[in-house]
């Protein structure tokens, strides 16, 4: 007699990448709207050497995209390849690498974006070096932890620490600039309500 084997879900796999995919897409916006403002900062926007915005995007999402991709062709062929066709440790590690280089390209957006705002008149392909060196760095730390959950866990509280800081860095430097700038036109108003004869 022939044991029936329990179907492979699909739905689900395709649901998590779809998932992935739409915090992936969250971020991009958020770093998008991070170099727009940095673009629109009168005192930054003198000297800034900004990535093209494209680059910021398509980088963000391009790893969810992939996967999300592959699992639709394993769909409908192979899908014995399918995260969810074994057991769900299997998933579990699956599922782990692919959010770690998710986080990676995260990583690197998220300092790439801090260096338009703290160094500003560095050449773009300079920040690019660097956010992709720290970047690395990160991602290696993650991975040289044996334990899946505790390494998934580091990588994320990682990336959470790194764009909190890329966050509040960009809000205080806005801020400072904002009074800079109330400061600047409160002397000009005040020099122009001298009277000419006390400014003579």
């Amino acid at each position: 007699m022939k044991t029936r084997t329990a179907p492979i879900p699909v739905a689900p796999a395709l649901g998590v990448d779809l998932l992935i995919f739409l915090v992936a897409a969250i971020a991009a916006f958020v770093f998008s709207q991070a170099v727009s403002l940095a673009l629109a900062s009168a005192s930054i926007n003198q000297t800034l050497e900004a990535p093209p915005q494209v680059l910021v995007v398509v980088s963000s999402v391009i790893i969810p995209i992939f996967f999300m991709a592959m699992d639709g062709i394993n769909a409908a062929g192979n899908r014995l390849k399918l995260p969810l066709a074994g057991s769900r440790k299997r998933a579990q590690q699956i599922y782990a690498r692919r959010i770690h280089l998710g986080l990676l390209a995260l990583y690197f957006n998220a300092i790439l974006v801090a260096l338009c705002w703290s160094a500003s008149a560095m050449p773009v392909m300079s920040k690019i070096y660097l956010a992709a060196v720290f970047a690395i760095a990160i991602y290696a730390l993650g991975q040289s932890i044996p334990s899946t959950k505790l390494s998934f866990t580091l990588s994320g509280i990682l990336f959470v620490i790194v764009l909190l800081a890329t966050q509040t860095f960009i809000i205080t430097k806005t801020q400072s600039e904002a009074e800079q700038a109330g400061q600047e036109l409160r002397q000009r108003l005040g020099g122009g309500e001298v009277p000419e004869g006390e400014a003579q």
